[in-house]
């Protein structure tokens, strides 16, 4: 069997793209016999069986990955995250909205707002406004993994001790966070500058 070019697994994906998003089933001789898709989903992805969707999954992502990573900037993260925003969320049986869960992040919120004024006033407490932005930053991300990991562990009573769930929805947590650092940074237009954190005292750091 010849080597499948780049192009032609472009183009491939394409037209396979282009027909799940109408409705159709392309080059597939047997499409008369394939049992009606449910309500709402695409022809051409039921009308697969399981191996092949993940591997289509698996070259989309990887055409996806290669072309993004060529591009370059905030798009391709952006693009990624929002994906795996949409597939955790039908995981955990709900509707995806990626938008609404980004900006969930980024609403004003009291608790939130307690959260960073503590976290500021214990980095100061413990490294004062002299220590480095290596040591400031490393501490901080320890504090967000930790407090992660303590959410993971958790057994919520509404959740019926459903411990998969509860790592999901910290997973869901954390990725929410991410996409909505990279919005900023989009907004923005420029990269928030390493060592960055309310509170710190890093703010009125000098630049490189």
């Amino acid at each position: 069997m010849s080597q499948i070019s780049e192009l032609k697994l472009f183009e491939a994906l394409a037209t396979l793209s282009r027909a799940s998003a109408e409705g159709g089933v392309p080059s597939m001789p047997d499409a008369e016999t394939i049992p009606p898709a449910p309500e709402g989903a695409p022809v051409a992805l039921h009308a697969m069986d399981e191996e092949s969707r993940g591997v289509l999954g698996e070259a989309a992502l990887a055409v996806a990955y290669g072309a993004f990573a060529s591009q370059g900037g905030d798009s391709g993260p952006m693009h990624m995250l929002v994906g795996a925003l949409g597939l955790m969320s039908l995981h955990a049986g709900e509707e995806p909205d990626p938008p609404a869960e980004i900006m969930g992040v980024l609403a004003e919120d009291e608790r939130v707002e307690c959260e960073i004024d503590r976290a500021g006033e214990a980095i100061d407490g413990e490294f004062g406004r002299d220590a480095s932005a290596e040591a400031l930053v490393g501490a901080l991300e320890a504090r967000i993994i930790g407090t992660a990991i303590t959410l993971s562990g958790c057994t919520l009573p509404e959740q019926g001790g459903d411990q998969a769930a509860v790592r999901l929805g910290a997973a869901r947590c954390l990725t929410r966070l991410a996409a909505a650092l990279m919005t900023m940074n989009s907004v923005t237009g420029a990269g928030m500058r390493p060592g960055a954190s309310a509170g710190s005292g890093m703010e009125a750091a000098p630049g490189p």
